[in-house]
């Protein structure tokens, strides 16, 4: 069998190494140190963005707490004064009550439109009146 030669065998074997050699050396000197890079790269982005995401959430749960307690706060203002009045007659009212209750209303109002985001107004379920629920 030619290919089992003892001649032939020494100088496929050479060549097996040589090649080897080679190729080893240019895959570890050109192709491995790019991929390297690309890896190290990726993971350097992964780290960024999870710090800009821990950020957010931080961010947003501080705001979520502030609103809180302003809306909180304007709602027990808001309660104090109607549990003040004895009854809810127009008579009872004078013009400055009414007028206090619409400027706390207000502050409410403009204080929830402020600290608004998506997650509060997906939260909201509005249904048309033609829609019977």
């Amino acid at each position: 069998m030619p290919q089992l030669d003892r001649i032939i065998i020494f100088s496929q074997i050479f060549w097996l190494f040589i090649v080897f050699i080679l190729f080893y050396t240019t895959i570890t000197h050109f192709f491995l140190p790019k991929f390297l890079k690309v890896l190290r790269a990726r993971k350097l982005i992964i780290k960024v963005n999870s710090e800009k995401v821990t950020f957010i959430v931080n961010k947003s749960s501080k705001n979520k707490i502030k609103l809180l307690g302003v809306i909180m706060k304007n709602l027990t203002t808001v309660k104090k004064i109607l549990n003040s009045t004895s009854t809810f007659n127009t008579s009872n009212f004078n013009i400055t009550k009414t007028n206090k209750i619409d400027e706390l209303v207000g502050k409410t109002v403009k204080n929830s439109v402020l600290f608004c985001n998506f997650q509060i107004l997906d939260s909201i379920n509005i249904y048309s009146k033609l829609i019977q629920k």
